[in-house]
């Protein structure tokens, strides 16, 4: 998601007088989150039921991300591109394999997370997961790194549909988590679609078909797996707004694992003004956490004053986002890219720069058990997957 190119020549073509962002501590206030509410309606007991119809399909007997990785057919790189990190900070990471995946925009990186979300108290296998969109938004994948190896599979995102069958699932795949078994991905502004890592299905590769082919087998747009959807959350009513209203868009998602369990989701936008909402999380299931009334309910938001937000995350109130760097506001809409920034702080309070961060950066993630701050760039020719320590 890049900052928008027309932004600075529409602005001064209508006289408006772009301000910068401060230098050092910006103020990030709390704002009213009691309007921000999600629904799920019946899509876990459909989306379930359809799943379940499925696997019935011998050819579709499900499968895990052991089975995925086992059968990686990419490597990725040690670091290959400038970070742009303090070097004080250590960046650590890989590069995607050279070819398409880093020198195309077939498919676009966007999301990150990993085993350290999925299990906080830390695990024998690490493994990095990252969510792309194609280039016309009409397919979403994510990709299972095993970080001991640097090995690699895609796996297409899959919707099981009513006629016993299934389609990809379309949208940008703007972020995503995973908790427990539960990936969660934010595939449009407005909607969470959840997927459920126990149920992977080995796909064929022959064709770019997906779901039954005009051979009899079962395709996923090339990929070898797919990964259904079991079920959603949305906004009632349904569609989002950036800067206003009650129904925040979903440009990313990091979980929280801080506290009682949460995940904080921010919205795009060229200047300050986005919004980060804190949403309840229930980590011993990965799903959302419903009040009484079914009802899924902002714990809390914050005005932040980053500009060009694409990402943050957060342990208990401590924040780290990603945005524009200040030196680099004027230069808005030059058809140049920069480097992005890290501003750190506290919410309610203030945030200020910390480092300067891989152009294009979008998505974190924080694993507590290592301390890793992770970050993904989208970058063309410049792709990089990198952990720093999450600052103290």
């Amino acid at each position: 998601m890049r900052i928008s190119r027309l932004f600075l020549t529409a602005a001064l073509l209508i006289g408006v007088l772009v301000p910068t962002p401060a230098q050092a501590a910006a103020t990030f206030p709390r704002i009213d989150a009691s309007g921000f509410q999600l629904v799920s309606g019946d899509t876990f007991a459909t989306y379930g039921a359809r799943v379940a119809q499925l696997e019935t399909k011998p050819p579709l007997a499900p499968v895990g991300v052991t089975e995925v990785l086992a059968a990686s057919n990419r490597t990725g790189r040690p670091l290959c591109h400038e970070t742009y990190l303090n070097a004080s900070l250590n960046p650590q990471g890989f590069c995607w394999q050279d070819g398409e995946d880093d020198d195309e925009n077939v498919w676009i990186p966007q999301g990150v997370s990993g085993s350290g979300d999925a299990q906080p108290a830390g695990g024998a296998r690490r493994v990095v997961v990252a969510s792309w969109h194609n280039s016309d938004d009409t397919a979403i994948r994510v990709s299972f790194l095993d970080l001991a190896t640097n090995k690699y599979r895609h796996v297409l995102l899959v919707e099981p549909t009513a006629d016993g069958n299934f389609q990809a699932v379309a949208g940008h795949g703007h972020g995503l988590f995973w908790s427990g078994n539960m990936l969660v991905v934010a595939t449009g502004g407005s909607v969470l679609r959840v997927f459920d890592l126990r149920h992977i299905w080995r796909t064929d590769t022959s064709t770019g078909e997906v779901g039954l082919g005009a051979d009899g087998k079962y395709h996923a747009l090339w990929h070898a797996f797919a990964l259904p959807q079991v079920g959603a959350y949305w906004y009632a009513g349904g569609g989002c707004a950036n800067t206003t209203g009650t129904k925040p868009c979903f440009a990313s998602l990091g979980i929280d694992h801080g506290g009682t369990g949460s995940f904080v989701a921010v919205e795009h936008t060229t200047r300050g003004g986005g919004r980060i909402v804190r949403w309840p999380l229930d980590e011993s299931t990965g799903l959302l956490r419903a009040g009484a009334d079914g009802v899924v309910h902002a714990v809390e938001a914050f005005d932040s004053p980053v500009w060009g937000m694409q990402g943050a995350t957060s342990y208990n109130n401590s924040f780290v986002i990603t945005g524009v760097c200040p030196e680099y506001a004027g230069n808005i809409g030059d058809g140049i890219d920069y480097p992005s920034c890290l501003h750190r702080g506290v919410g309610g309070e203030s945030t200020t720069v910390w480092t300067k961060a891989p152009k294009n950066t979008e998505n974190l993630s924080y694993w507590p058990a290592t301390g890793e701050l992770w970050l993904l760039s989208e970058q063309l020719r410049e792709r990089v997957t990198v952990h720093i320590p999450f600052p103290s």
